[in-house]
């Protein structure tokens, strides 16, 4: 459905014009229904008459049913066209009307000079279907109307806002709005410089500048006769520290001894940087959600404790993700009861992590603004033991000759659910002697961590310095075989 002819121009004041309202290639059309919008300031609505599309179809019938409706306070018209059935029948006519045609004439006087749209707010279009009235999917084309006697060109201008904060923030949200820029058309389009070599498009647009410092943002508007203005200004985007209204999420990361990735059988904890930069006390908590981060559906949920945090400070917050059961306890969403989640292998999670905070006093927490996320992947349990610690009893690296050197080696089994049993090995190496300290069998349950204890008496062997050399055995599949060596220095003295 189309205004016909699309533009109207020059029509001097008090003078009228008519558009027709057409419909193009059509087949079967039983009915039509608009309404068309106007500014009552420049235009006032005549009259609106019946098109002779409908009539096309012959006079099987008694004719059309027509009703129209004009508020001209409100710059508003309707008009709506209907066959009627058979008089004697009460059946619909065997066909509708095809092809393209006028369904409505609309007369329009002119009350002053400007621009305005002669636009559809709705349009209706139907068929016939099993004696039922069926719409027809069809597009519509609005109207201009322009009799300015100059064209002014538009005036750009934009504000600034920055929710949750008091100056604008690196990493977060900034809202920009051009609403306020004006035009005595109207204005087509509106394109965004940052100043940071990005760019955007929209009336409404939000942006984050990843690094603090001072950026040059500009507004440039064009209008419907291709005319622009631009409009500037300088934003200065501070630390969360400096900006901030309230306690928020500064940063978010995993521990993870690989990149990205998690074992199953371990343990996952999740850090969380607090910083507070008003000069009150909060009780703060972060709260991690975790996703597939295939479809973004949510796992599970798990919080830190709460604790203080004093103006003007930055705290790290953690929470654990117990693997050792390849599972985790959490709370479900909208629901009072603890679940276990499960994390499967070789997947990908995505974590968000959101400040929650209070004054300290009775009341509720509030959710901050800030959101950090990260990513980690799930791998299969693997063998995997270690050497966390190496020590000595030597004084400062030296033992008097003579005495028992004490050797404490921590180990861990840092794999996933399986027991371990594996060699060690300590062994001692100067410049002119060397030998064998002690091999021992040892197993390590799972997750389990402990010192072995081991001594070399000096006796015999000659002054100078040695390296304490341990080796753990490296097991079948194990992937990570770089911490299972360690030594130190000792010098035997007189």
């Amino acid at each position: 459905m189309d205004v016909d002819p699309p533009l109207v121009e020059d029509i001097q004041v008090l003078n009228t014009f008519e558009v027709n309202i057409t419909i193009t290639n059509v087949n079967d059309l039983y009915a039509w229904e608009f309404g068309l919008s106007f500014n009552p300031v420049l235009l006032e609505v005549n009259s609106v008459t019946e098109g002779p599309f409908l009539k096309t179809v012959g006079d099987l019938f008694d004719g059309t049913f027509f009703k129209d409706k004009i508020n001209n306070p409100y710059g508003y018209v309707s008009a709506l066209c209907l066959l009627n059935p058979d008089s004697t029948t009460h059946e619909y006519p065997p066909y509708g009307a095809d092809g393209s045609g006028v369904l409505a004439t609309v007369e329009f006087q002119v009350v002053s000079n400007g621009v305005c749209g002669l636009d559809f707010t709705y349009t209706t279009l139907e068929t016939i279907t099993n004696g039922e009235l069926d719409p027809i999917p069809h597009m519509v084309t609005g109207g201009l109307f322009d009799n300015r006697l100059t064209n002014e060109p538009p005036d750009a201008s934009f504000s600034v806002s920055h929710p949750g904060m008091t100056k604008p923030v690196e990493g977060q949200p900034i809202n920009f709005d051009g609403y306020a820029s004006t035009d005595d058309g109207w204005i087509v389009s509106y394109d965004w410089d940052f100043g940071d070599g990005t760019s955007d498009s929209g009336m409404v647009v939000g942006h984050v500048f990843s690094e603090i410092g001072t950026y040059l943002v500009a507004l440039t508007v064009t209008d419907n006769d291709d005319t622009i203005d631009t409009a500037s200004e300088e934003i200065v985007v501070v630390p969360w520290m400096d900006g901030g209204a309230f306690p928020d999420i500064l940063d978010a990361e995993p521990e993870l001894k690989e990149w990205n990735e998690v074992a199953k059988g371990r343990e996952l904890k999740l850090f969380g940087t607090v910083g507070n930069p008003t000069e009150d006390d909060y009780e703060v908590y972060v709260e991690f959600t975790i996703h597939h981060t295939d479809d973004g559906s949510l796992l599970g949920s798990i919080t830190s404790d709460p604790v203080t945090i004093a103006g003007g400070e930055t705290l790290q917050l953690d929470a654990t993700m117990d693997l050792r059961d390849t599972s985790w306890r959490v709370m479900r969403p909208h629901a009072s009861y603890w679940a276990q989640a499960r994390l499967a292998s070789n997947k990908r999670y995505t974590v968000f992590a959101v400040c929650y905070y209070r004054k300290v006093s009775p009341g509720d927490f509030e959710k901050g603004f800030a959101t950090k996320d990260f990513s980690f992947k799930v791998k299969g349990a693997v063998h995997d033991i270690a050497i966390l610690d190496l020590t000595t009893n030597a004084t400062n690296g030296t033992i008097p000759e003579g005495d028992v050197l004490g050797i404490y080696v921590t180990i861990d089994n840092e794999g996933g659910n399986y027991d371990e049993i594996f060699n060690i090995t300590v062994q001692y190496k100067g410049l002119t002697m060397s030998g064998l300290v002690e091999e021992r069998t040892v197993e390590l349950k799972q997750q389990e961590s402990r010192i072995e204890s081991f001594t070399l008496d000096t006796s015999g062997l000659d002054l100078g310095a040695y390296k304490i050399i341990v080796d753990l055995t490296i097991l079948t599949y194990e992937e990570d075989t770089g911490d299972n060596k360690a030594d130190c220095l000792i010098s035997i003295v007189a």
